[in-house]
């Protein structure tokens, strides 16, 4: 069962969230191993970085060992959840990428080792790839309406 008391990392999500809820795969009892405490971890941390590697680490495993478990023969839930968590990860990125680069981003201004003021800096660059990105996710069609 999964701890739901304050000091969990699960303790600010809807008992029904999909994080909570799938089947984790049966592995061997390890110290270091996937235990469905760090598999349910892994696919929340998953969701907030939507890199594998980062959130494999996170939770103290390697990300080979993350895609190896992944292909496990049992892991048809653990493996929608990881797609899931990686496209709002991914969506999530985005969001913050775009949002940066319209927005910008504020910086301090410093004279004579004082702040004194921000001024904001808007970068085109991360604006051309966050476009890019989202091309590359779903194509402008002519005729459709946007979802």
């Amino acid at each position: 069962m999964t701890d739901l008391s304050p000091a969990s990392p699960f303790a600010e999500l809807d008992p029904g969230d999909y994080v909570l809820t799938f089947a984790t795969v049966a592995t061997r009892v390890r110290h270091d191993g996937w235990s469905p405490d760090r598999q349910r971890r892994f696919i929340l941390m998953l969701r907030e970085t939507a890199t594998v590697s980062s959130a494999a680490r996170a939770v103290g495993c390697s990300a080979q060992s993350a895609y190896k478990l992944r292909h496990h023969p049992n892991a048809a839930e653990f493996a929608a959840a990881w797609d899931r968590a990686m496209t709002e990860g991914r969506a999530r990125a985005f969001e913050l990428a775009f949002d940066r680069a319209v927005n910008g981003e504020e910086h301090p201004h410093y004279y004579r080792g004082q702040v004194v003021g921000t001024v904001r800096r808007v970068d085109n660059r991360l604006l051309i790839a966050a476009l890019s990105y989202s091309k590359a996710i779903r194509p402008y069609r002519p005729g459709k309406q946007d979802e």
